[in-house]
């Protein structure tokens, strides 16, 4: 009997209100980064990355005296993914059917730049918390 990796799902057995969709702000977080670092990398906005990326979100809360929380910040974004060679790899040879002018793949120092701009800031702002701030002021030192 062929079982598979038997790694590849999260369970949460509760809801919460900090999120509409009534999941802890950790998973929607992390979830909605994955689907961002997909659409980055599908759409050829960030071409230089391959499939199977990985995210996880840690948050620090402040307790209240009723012994609820709310988000104070986010203490870490970890992202992992597949990428072409930094500094060497060529659009035209990572993307089949690509056409346009040839460019090499970024350093990276810089593939982590444009990770953190076009994949963990854009979604942040796109999150808005119970506050009815948006995520991204929850991120930064």
């Amino acid at each position: 009997m062929d079982v598979g990796a038997g790694d590849q799902g999260i369970m949460f057995g509760y809801a919460s209100d900090e999120t509409e969709d009534c999941m802890p702000l950790t998973h929607s977080m992390a979830t909605r980064l994955g689907k961002t670092l997909t659409d980055v990398r599908k759409s050829g906005e960030l071409w230089w990355l391959r499939p199977d990326g990985k995210t996880q979100v840690t948050i620090e809360y402040l307790q209240k005296a009723d012994g609820s929380v709310e988000p104070k910040k986010i203490h870490t974004v970890v992202i992992s993914t597949q990428h072409a060679e930094p500094s060497k790899a060529t659009r035209k040879k990572e993307c089949a059917g690509y056409s346009g002018p040839d460019m090499t793949a970024p350093s990276m120092e810089e593939m982590n730049k444009l990770i953190v701009e076009h994949v963990v800031k854009k979604t942040l702002r796109d999150i808005e918390l119970k506050n009815g701030e948006p995520a991204i002021t929850l991120f930064g030192d």
